[in-house]
């Protein structure tokens, strides 16, 4: 009795703590209501930054792909080949 009953302690302990482990924990850093307002300016900067990045990247590659498309053929066709390039 007393071993059924301290394996079934023991399987619900170990379900809470599992479940409390796996859980999401609360995201306090972002939370924008929790910081201050220097705290608040920064984060907003830095995702203004973050966003401004990731469109100048979005553009070079845009161009950088506009650039390969024309520059493509300009060494003919066999270029990087082998073919007479020795």
């Amino acid at each position: 009795m007393k071993a059924s009953l301290f394996s079934f302690v023991a399987a619900a302990a170990l379900f809470v703590t599992t479940a409390a482990s796996a859980a999401a924990p609360a995201d306090h850093d972002r939370d924008l209501r929790r910081m201050s307002p220097r705290e608040r300016a920064r984060y907003e900067e830095r995702l203004r930054f973050e966003q401004a990045q990731r469109e100048r990247d979005r553009r070079a590659a845009i161009e950088r792909a506009r650039w390969e498309a024309q520059h493509r053929h300009d060494r003919g066709p066999a270029y990087g080949y082998g073919y007479g390039h020795r």
